[in-house]
Parts: C-alpha cells; sequence; structure tokens
C-alpha cells in the first residue's frame, strides 16, 4: 500500500496527553530559540548593559563565575571556557600530545566538526562502527582499531545520551589509551547518577547555540579533573600566555566572552528544569510511537538522556520528513551521511570504509521537535501526525 497523500490532521484528542488536537496552521520548528530568549530577555540585557559598562570584554568576572558555577555542576575539578566546541576539541587534543601521524579513534556517525581538530593536528582519524541499539562505538571495532600508534579515542554523546563509559574505559585502560569524552550534545546528562563530564581524562564541550546550555554566539568550555591538562588548555587558549607578553609556549586564539559568559550563567540554573522537560516530551512520543513501525531512542536504566534530539529511525525517513514538513513540521538528520561519505573525507584520499550500522542509521534517522518550550498541544499534533502518517503504509 502506498502513502495516501489526500489524508489531513484531524480534530481530536490525544490520547496520552489529554489536549484537543485541531488544525494547525502556523509552523513548529524543530527548534525555536526565540522562545528562551524572550523568557531571559530583561535579564539578559541588564546583565550585557553592566559588561558593556565595564568594558571588560574578555577575561573577567562572569568567565570565572562561570566556570566555577559549570565546573560545580558537572562534579569536576576545572572549566575553561573556550570560543568554540571545536577548539575545544583542538586544545584537548593538543593538551594530550596528539600530533602528526598520531591515530585518534572515534564513530563514523559523529558530527564533521570533531574530525577538524585531528586533522589540523596532523593527526589520522580513525572510523569505527556504531554498537547497534546505541548510539556508541561497537566495542569489538574500537579493540580491533586500537593501535601502537593510537594516541586517543573520542567517546562522543550523542544527541543527549551518554556513551557506555565504563566498557569505552575498560577497553582504553587496557591499552594504557585517554578517552577523550565530547558531552557538546549532553549537558546535564548522568551515566550511573554521575554527569556525563569527566568521566573520560577531559572533555570537551560546544556550548553553541542549539546546545541543551547554549551562547547567543560560538562557546565552549574543557572540563577535566587532571590539574596539568587544565592548566595546559588555560595556557593555549591565550597564545601561550602565562602573564601579559610572557608567552611560556605557543597556544591559540580561544576566548570565551563576556557576552557569551553572562547567557551561560543566567540559563545554567534552569538547565535541569529544561532538560526535565524535553524528557517529559521524549517519554509522550515513545509511548505513542511503540506501536508503529520505526526505532525510538535508545534507553538504558543506568544512563539518563537529556534528549539534545528525539531521533526515530525508519527506511521511510525521507518520506515521513515530507509528509511532517508539509504539515508545518520542522525535522532534521543527525547525521544524513556518516563521516567516511563526506566530500571532504574522499578528496583528502582517506581511507574507504564498510560499516553498515553507521551507513544505515544514517539512511534512516529523523529529529522532530523536542526543545523545551514546546507546548502540550503541539506535541500533540506532532504525535497524530506521525501516527496518521503510519496509518497509510501497510
Amino acid at each position: 500500500m502506498t502513502l495516501n497523500s489526500t489524508r489531513r490532521i484531524t480534530e481530536g484528542t490525544d490520547f496520552v496527553s489529554g489536549v484537543s488536537v485541531k488544525p494547525y496552521a502556523r509552523k513548529i520548528p524543530l527548534l525555536d530559540l526565540t522562545r528562551k530568549y524572550r523568557t531571559i530577555e530583561n535579564e539578559l540585557h541588564h546583565q550585557w548593559a553592566l559588561v558593556f559598562s565595564s568594558m571588560r570584554l574578555f577575561n573577567g568576572p562572569n568567565l570565572a563565575a562561570f566556570e566555577k558555577e559549570f565546573a560545580i555542576y558537572c562534579g569536576v575539578r576545572h572549566a575553561v571556557g573556550v570560543a568554540s566546541g571545536t577548539d575545544a576539541i583542538f586544545l584537548s587534543l593538543q593538551a594530550l600530545g596528539v600530533t602528526s601521524g598520531d591515530e585518534v579513534i572515534l564513530t563514523a556517525h559523529a558530527p564533521a566538526p570533531v574530525i577538524e581538530p585531528i586533522i589540523c593536528l596532523g593527526a589520522i582519524p580513525v572510523l569505527v562502527d556504531k554498537a547497534v541499539g546505541d548510539y556508541g562505538p561497537d566495542l569489538r571495532g574500537l579493540r580491533i582499531a586500537i593501535s601502537s600508534r593510537t594516541k586517543a579515542i573520542i567517546a562522543i554523546h550523542m544527541l543527549g545520551l551518554p556513551c557506555d563509559m565504563d566498557a569505552i574505559l575498560e577497553v582504553a585502560g587496557a591499552k594504557g589509551i585517554p578517552v577523550v569524552e565530547d558531552a557538546s550534545q549532553a549537558q546535564g546528562a548522568l551515566y550511573k547518577r554521575r554527569r556525563a563530564a569527566g568521566l573520560g581524562v577531559i572533555t570537551p564541550m560546544s556550548l553553541g547555540p542549539v546546545k541543551n546550555l547554549a551562547s547567543y554566539g560560538d562557546g565552549g568550555v574543557v572540563l577535566t579533573n587532571d590539574d596539568e591538562l587544565a592548566q595546559r588548555v588555560r595556557l593555549f587558549r591565550v597564545h601561550g600566555q602565562a602573564e601579559k607578553y610572557n608567552h611560556k609556549i605557543y597556544g591559540w586564539n580561544s576566548r570565551l566572552d563576556e557576552l557569551q559568559a553572562v547567557v551561560l550563567r543566567i540559563k545554567l540554573p534552569t538547565l535541569d528544569r529544561d532538560n526535565a522537560r524535553r524528557a517529559i516530551i521524549a517519554e509522550r512520543y515513545s509511548q505513542c510511537f511503540q506501536r508503529l513501525p520505526l526505532k525510538t531512542p535508545p534507553e538504558f536504566s543506568d544512563r539518563t538522556s537529556v534528549y539534545h534530539q528525539y531521533v526515530v529511525e525508519t527506511p521511510q525517513r525521507d518520506e515521513l520528513r515530507k509528509y511532517l514538513e508539509n504539515r508545518g513540521i520542522g525535522t532534521g538528520m543527525y547525521y544524513p551521511l556518516p563521516v567516511h561519505e563526506h566530500e571532504a573525507w574522499s578528496v583528502r584520499g582517506m581511507p574507504s570504509y564498510s560499516l553498515p550500522e553507521s551507513e544505515r542509521y544514517a539512511r534512516e534517522n529523523l529529529a522532530i521537535p523536542v526543545f523545551a518550550e514546546l507546548q502540550d498541544d503541539e506535541v500533540a499534533y506532532i504525535i497524530s501526525a506521525v501516527t496518521e502518517f503510519f496509518s497509510g503504509w501497510g
């Protein structure tokens, strides 16, 4: 049976929330940044005005306060604000001494910016497949990929769900390899009742505009319990200056400015509440979709996702995406290509891979709205649209 393109969302009641569902005229974007902004607008502009009155735009009191507050929140000794998530990975690898010819292992269904710092340092990215039923690496593939040249493993907490860090650390520890824990999509997530930060030796994190804890421009942070690594990152981010014009080493320019530190300080106290709202929406989706021919996000009793994205998997991904977007529902793909299928990968003459689970996931994944400010009637409308789509397939 083919999709009946004449079907329309009809009035009714969502059987989980009890919210009345009516034909929906306005659009529901995948993410609406304006809604959170409106709730903090007055305080934000007041605090920004204070920064501008002092004109201390870098290395000021808001950065110092944010670093302290976020380190406490994450349960780590050190938080070092930097200019972006890409810089956070770059400086983390540099602090670990990754250099030309070294190998760094990561999963193929990673966001492309994770690759760039590896290449910029002259190192070699080595890809492994994703695990079946999880977003982390296939452990057998991870063991096989380790060589005498392996300098680091990057474990990426994808879509808000922490990796199985104990298993990854066990594999890495057996070979004495440090684990870099990319938590860019997992601010506030829990692994065995601990924040998903500081579990590896160093944790780079993007705080860019679309993240659960988001600045209103580029921003990042590096978290660690290692005093020496923290000091290296602090030096690297300011051209290697221990004090002005005294360069102990040659570093980089990567400062989280005061304006973005203000944004992050204002948002941090509501992060857990916002993440809890995301979880409520995700639970409602998963409950309503359980009888549909699609995969909902994996769940584990010892891991708490913060649902940076709510991603379903279906061979009808492209048809479902078009159906939802025709009804004003924004969607996304995270990600439509594994790293080894990017043009940038092939033009550099990088090796070919066959990684079937990553490749299948790339073909079938689709994100639907899950941001904290979604209203109940919007959630009900999205559920009805997804359910109605599959009612037209046989």
